[in-house]
């Protein structure tokens, strides 16, 4: 049952806000304060403050995969109410605000950077990627958003886990509308079939919380043949990239690969038994030969889609934002969430949030600011009839190919209880693949990437913590 026929782009066509303190720009102060734009007024009904006209303000929201165009061109039913919402703000408020792709996901930092550092800022808002928030922040060119009267973040629509990260001190460094569904297993519904397996059988487990680590190792056996009898194997049950598959092992047996602690600093969690566990069943897996390896090292990274999309793989643990690659797959395919260890107590299944997060540079003055936030927080509003939930379910109706992937598996990815935080985006000297590459290409074992890793990462983590430490007391009164 489709959610409410509503919020298509909760996610895609939400902007996000984030902040700064005092460089860049020009060094202006963000202090808080009233601003002395046209019609200033703060909402009775809210709390929050508001205007009666921005002065034909034109303000941009920059990313690195949204088109302008597409979002004007939306035919879709939420779509177009929300275009004729957006239409009715710019025209009662007297302002313009475009999303748009401005720059590249690889620009996106040093872009930033490079703007706010030359007081030139070319957008009033920018989205960056979770990895690449911490340095220009640490630098001071992110604008304070707690200082802005306009915004109320207890509100459902802003996502709870990106005000937790960005909040430092007494501030809050950066904000997100977005709730986005991440990693999960996509599953070929002919292989299944042609296993004895129930085309919706993943979907009956997931609802009765028995899709297991068990379950799915017996999916495995199953779905990988050798199908011509030539003594190698053909069909295997999976193909995945490491970073996606490792960290979601780790996850579903209650691991993370850096955590944070009850003061808040972060630690590094990969010498923990439940991270051990992870690793050694996930790299079990790839043993068995359940698991399709690189067919060479001339391949493009991001072969396993194509060996999914053809056939040649029956699962493929992906993120969601990974879908379009299957938009033209002859066979019919399901979405599911990865598997839990059953005996791991209290584990269920989860996601590792990974969202985008959005910044306002610092250099802006208050009324500047102000007048943005207005102006952003009334575009991230939802739309009449719609909740927050249902509009980001409405969004991926038409790119599934049937409706429990969105009611159940995206709707329980929107659930805390199925989230898994992961603070590792949030340390800019380490990634992922420097544990999953190694040891996902069978070049190492769990346990020595751990222990030649730990000692480094401790080094690079405290490094971050002390750095955090320090700008939390400069902007704590």
């Amino acid at each position: 049952m489709k959610a409410s026929m509503q919020k298509l782009i909760a996610m895609g066509l939400c902007v996000v806000l984030a902040v700064g303190s005092l460089t860049g720009c020009g060094g202006s102060s963000n202090d808080a304060g009233s601003a002395s734009g046209d019609g200033a007024k703060t909402s009775s009904s809210s709390d929050k403050k508001t205007f009666s006209d921005l002065g034909g303000m034109d303000i941009t929201v920059g990313d690195w995969f949204t088109s302008k165009d597409t979002l004007a061109d939306r035919t879709d039913e939420f779509g177009k109410k929300q275009n004729e919402y957006w239409k009715s703000i710019q025209e009662k408020y007297n302002f313009k605000i475009t999303r748009d792709s401005v720059y590249s996901y690889t620009d996106a930092k040093s872009d930033y950077v490079n703007d706010v550092m030359a007081s030139s800022p070319k957008y009033e808002l920018y989205y960056l990627y979770q990895e690449f928030v911490s340095e220009p922040l640490m630098k001071g060119l992110m604008y304070d958003l707690s200082t802005l009267p306009e915004f109320n973040f207890d509100e459902e629509k802003w996502n709870p886990t990106v005000k937790e990260l960005m909040s430092i001190g007494d501030g809050i460094w950066g904000m997100s509308p977005d709730n986005e569904p991440r990693g999960g297993i996509f599953f070929n519904k002919r292989l299944f079939k042609e296993a004895g397996i129930p085309e919706d059988e993943p979907y009956d487990l997931q609802k009765k919380n028995q899709w297991t680590w068990d379950k799915f190792e017996e999916y495995c056996k199953k779905l990988t043949k050798d199908t011509d009898g030539d003594g190698k194997t053909d069909q295997y049950a999976m193909a995945s990239f490491s970073k996606y598959y490792l960290p979601m092992c780790a996850a579903n047996n209650n691991a993370t690969f850096v955590s944070r602690d009850k003061d808040g600093k972060y630690v590094d969690a990969i010498t923990s038994k439940e991270f051990k566990d992870a690793m050694n069943w996930g790299v079990d897996l790839i043993k068995k030969g359940y698991i399709k390896p690189k067919p060479s090292e001339n391949v493009a990274w991001d072969w396993y889609k194509a060996a999914f999309r053809d056939g040649e793989a029956a699962m493929q643990t992906a993120e969601v934002y990974e879908i379009s690659a299957f938009a033209d797959m002859e066979d019919d395919w399901g979405f599911v969430m990865f598997p839990y260890n059953q005996d791991q107590k209290d584990a269920t299944n989860k996601t590792v949030p990974n969202d985008n997060i959005v910044v306002m540079p610092s250099c802006f003055d208050q009324e500047k600011a102000e007048k943005i936030a207005f102006a952003y927080d009334l575009y991230t509003e939802p739309v009449e009839g719609y909740t927050p939930h249902d509009q980001i379910l409405e969004q991926y109706y038409p790119q599934f190919r049937d409706d429990r992937a969105v009611d159940e598996t995206i709707g329980m990815m929107l659930e805390e209880k199925h989230k898994s935080t992961s603070y590792l985006p949030m340390i800019s000297e380490i990634d992922y693949g420097d544990f999953c590459y190694p040891v996902y290409a069978n070049a190492t074992t769990p346990a020595k990437k751990i222990e030649e890793l730990s000692t480094k990462w401790d080094t690079k983590i405290s490094k971050v913590n002390a750095e955090y430490d320090k700008f939390a007391k400069e902007h704590t009164k």
